[in-house]
């Protein structure tokens, strides 16, 4: 038991020695290793090695890029940045530039070269550069001009839009609420306000200089629009010298001759309105009018006004009061009594006295006739009298009918039909009082009041 005690004793004497000389050994830590951090775009695919740079360069298949690697994320975007830079240098060389994928193309392909860069750090791209960067400087400058270039096609588009259809409308109503007014090229049909001919040449010319700069660029509906607007300012001109000699002839100078005569104010009438119209065509800012358009606007001015003065002085001179004495003693010439069917003292005295009196004198003067100065004839022409019915056949009154001849104030003699008329009253009887009246008179000439 002793021997035990003491051979334990001398093994815990070892093992706190041991103990005691580590302890003075120096305290040694495991080192740290520190990977690279590398923040890589998502690629949408493909291999990736984690961005690290390998001791040897590959080669680059296009020949545009050096200091490569075999990664193949980086290979992928290259590959793409230089099928984008073909499609672009095709477009330019081929004269004909997709401007609607133009600016898209631009954004991908400045995204596929930033990939490059992030994951291959030591990429040289000059070769790739030197034929990139002149055609991304032409882009970006042409891309800017065919947006400016899309907008005036919608302010074109918005404010122009002419037909090429050609409608002679009347020039009294040209312009005019009949058909809106509004300043716009004859032949439109929008009824909108739009702008004058000057601001569409100006915008029309900003427009070419603009597209002339863009590589093979044309937009065929404003390139049909400007066509139009050709035709239809071709129309405009053709509209003014219809209107100044093919459609005054008939509206105005045939009206003139047809109704000068017994109504030369209506000729002056007409030709006020036509003088307006024509001077709305020649002063209207949407029309660009070319010489021989100005010089038959001018000509048929002329023409309107000395029609107009024609009719004036055929009015002044007395010619046009000598027409209606000759035309109403024509007409005068052509009139006659009746032939008398009756006979009754009291009634034609009473015929007579009506006309003289005050209620007719009324009548002539609201109708602009000349009074009564004398009566000359009265002619009964009812033998027995009429009878009036209405519509269930009860009398409601019966007449006997006159002529009147008489002198008027101006020396020239007429007639007037007139009636004595006896309310009906019931039971089979009439009023024993007539009720005069008479109709508007009619000249006759004074010999044939005997015949």
């Amino acid at each position: 038991m002793k021997v035990f005690t003491t051979r334990f004793a001398l093994l815990a004497c070892t093992l706190l020695l041991s103990l005691s000389a580590f302890a003075q050994l120096p305290k040694i830590t495991k080192p740290k290793v520190t990977m690279p951090s590398v923040n890589l775009p998502s690629t949408g695919g493909g291999s990736n090695s984690g961005g690290s740079t390998p001791s040897v360069f590959v080669k680059d298949p296009s020949g545009l890029f050096t200091n490569v690697t075999d990664d193949a994320s980086a290979q992928s975007h290259r590959r793409i940045a230089v099928e984008n830079l073909e499609k672009m240098d095709g477009w330019f060389k081929a004269g004909k530039v997709d401007y609607d994928d133009l600016s898209k193309l631009m954004f991908e392909n400045e995204r596929e070269l930033g990939y490059v860069v992030k994951l291959e750090p030591k990429v040289d791209r000059s070769k790739y550069d030197a034929r990139y960067l002149p055609l991304k400087a032409r882009a970006e400058k042409e891309d800017g001009i065919y947006k400016q270039a899309v907008e005036l096609e919608r302010i074109l588009q918005a404010e122009f839009n002419a037909s090429a259809d050609f409608e002679k409308h009347p020039p009294m109503t040209f312009r005019t609420d009949s058909y809106g007014a509004h300043q716009q090229c004859y032949c439109r049909y929008d009824k909108a306000d739009v702008k004058p001919y000057a601001d569409f040449e100006s915008t029309k010319k900003q427009y070419l200089d603009l597209t002339a700069q863009l590589t093979g660029y044309t937009d065929q509906g404003t390139q049909n629009l400007i066509a139009n607007m050709a035709t239809c300012y071709k129309n405009g001109n053709s509209y003014a010298v219809w209107a100044s000699k093919e459609n005054l002839s008939t509206a105005v100078t045939a009206f003139s001759t047809e109704n000068k005569p017994a109504r030369p104010t209506k000729v002056i009438d007409r030709c006020t309105e036509y003088l307006a119209a024509l001077e709305r065509i020649e002063t209207d800012n949407s029309f660009p009018f070319d010489a021989a358009t100005k010089t038959a606007l001018a000509e048929g001015k002329a023409a309107c006004n000395k029609t107009k003065a024609d009719a004036e002085t055929y009015i002044s001179s007395g010619e046009f009061q000598k027409y209606k004495d000759k035309v109403r003693a024509e007409q005068a010439s052509k009139e006659f009594m009746p032939t008398a069917k009756g006979h009754n003292a009291t009634l034609e005295a009473g015929a007579a006295t009506y006309i003289k009196g005050t209620e007719y004198a009324a009548y002539l003067v609201r109708i602009e006739e000349s009074p009564v100065v004398s009566t000359m004839r009265t002619v009964m022409e009812t033998e027995d009298y009429y009878v009036h019915k209405n519509d269930i056949g009860i009398p409601e009154y019966q007449y006997h009918e006159f002529t009147v001849a008489y002198k008027a104030k101006d020396g020239r003699c007429y007639k007037a039909t007139v009636y004595a008329t006896y309310t009906y009253k019931g039971g089979g009887t009439y009023a024993t009082i007539p009720k005069w009246s008479a109709n508007e008179p009619i000249e006759l000439s004074c010999a044939n009041v005997a015949k």
